[in-house]
């Protein structure tokens, strides 16, 4: 990262970052091309203004923005950066009130594709759901939480924010009672129903809904770049990303030098309500199917739908190196509580028993609340140790110094996340 914001407004200079590559802090992102200046990257800070397409916003935007005016370059989605409809010598004025910190609104675009308007600066925030809520407390952003979604309240991740208002679920937000904490803008999930229904019913109190979904890994770094920005967290974000960028790295860079034939065929399962006949699973373009073709596996069903339902059979004829099971342990828990518990989860696979991925020990469960999201690194190093048993990656200490750096929350001490951690 170069310079995000010059000048006053306690926005400090930031310091030259060289991490800049599609996979390299995105697992998604592994064998992704470079973007283009109209297409934006996986780093892509999606505030209008950022003319030409990257993680800040600088002099380069305005020079960019400059040769649209002069028709030598191609105008992108974020270079009318007053939001007016038109490209002119304003948009420049208000690139160097960015720069300068001067700027009294932003538009940005949310991962609903929708351009939202925020007043500056920031100073009140509600979070709905988990995910969001995990990502005010990475940006060190807890004491702008006016109040919370009540499905939050048991995990804990957020114990510290228990004693918020609630404001109905994530999922189904009560907006009066949002109405009456008077935040500045309210964080909900990239659904376009919800968010649109939300802001219209808090539009007449100048309230603005941002969609953000902060689980996608394809899309988690321009989220958190961009939620960095709005509530002037600049560093906080950074650190988050470098911190993660590494651990990413470890990963590509040992499953780049693999050859296909040495990725294990990898079957995943999910849910709590399967049976012989239908097993859930992940497919093209799911979250799980990303999972796995970061860490260096193959998965079965990888040419199959997005969330596809298998039957034991076709398993069986698969016959999968690997088996991870990802399933929440419930009730607001890091992971089950003991690895008796655990192996009781894995005991429905003994019918299997023919499968290399049972006969050989490589049948694993994975806890949800480290597979997706902030923390959704830790998962991926279950999920890379698990395939290449020989790889140097520690998921438990990972997930210490996330908790310790960025939560604040103490390692839940007993609970298993991932089991059986070796073969």
């Amino acid at each position: 990262m170069n310079i995000f914001r010059i000048g006053n407004n306690n926005r400090p200079l930031e310091q030259s970052i060289l991490w800049h590559s599609c996979f390299t802090l995105i697992a998604l992102s592994l064998l992704c091309p470079a973007a283009s200046a109209d297409e934006g990257g996986q780093d892509l800070l999606s505030v209008f203004g950022n003319a030409d397409m990257n993680d800040r916003i600088d002099e380069a935007d305005a020079t960019y923005l400059q040769g649209v005016i002069d028709g030598v370059s191609k105008a992108t989605k974020l270079s009318d950066a007053n939001n007016d409809g038109r490209i002119d010598s304003q948009d420049i004025e208000r690139i160097n009130e960015i720069i300068r910190g001067e700027e009294t609104e932003l538009t940005v675009s949310d991962s609903i594709g929708r351009n939202v308007t925020v007043s500056l600066p920031v100073k009140s925030i509600i979070a709905l759901g988990t995910y969001r809520n995990e990502a005010a407390k990475i940006l060190k952003a807890q004491d702008m939480i006016v109040g919370v979604s009540s499905d939050i309240k048991e995990g804990y991740y957020y114990q510290d924010l228990a004693d918020k208002p609630a404001v109905g679920t994530w999922s189904a937000p009560d907006s009066e009672a949002i109405v009456k904490l008077k935040p500045d803008i309210v964080i909900t999930s990239a659904n376009l129903d919800r968010a649109t229904l939300l802001e219209e019913s808090l539009r007449p109190a100048g309230i603005a809904v941002i969609g953000l979904d902060l689980y996608r890994e394809d899309i988690m770094r321009s989220e958190m770049r961009t939620l960095g920005f709005i509530l002037d967290k600049n560093e906080e974000a950074d650190e988050y990303l470098q911190w993660r960028g590494s651990y990413d790295q470890a990963i590509h860079d040992y499953v780049v030098g693999l050859n296909e034939q040495d990725k294990p065929r990898l079957f995943m399962e999910w849910g709590t309500r399967n049976s012989i006949s239908e097993i859930s699973s992940y497919g093209r373009g799911s979250s799980g199917d990303a999972m796995c073709s970061s860490t260096g596996g193959r998965n079965i069903a990888g040419d199959l739908n997005e969330y596809p339902k298998l039957d034991s059979e076709w398993i069986l004829k698969e016959n999968p190196d690997v088996i991870i099971k990802l399933l929440a342990p419930g009730g607001g828990k890091a992971g089950w509580n003991s690895t008796k518990e655990a192996d009781q989860v894995l005991n429905g696979y003994l019918g299997w028993s023919n499968l290399d991925a049972v006969k050989n020990n490589r049948v694993h469960l994975l806890s949800t609340e480290i597979a997706w999201g902030p923390d959704g690194i830790v998962g991926l190093a279950y999920c890379a140790a698990w395939l290449h048993p020989g790889m140097d990656i520690d998921p438990e200490k990972i997930y210490r110094e996330y908790l310790e750096q960025f939560l604040e929350v103490e390692y839940p001490e007993g609970a298993v996340l991932g089991y059986p951690i070796t073969a």
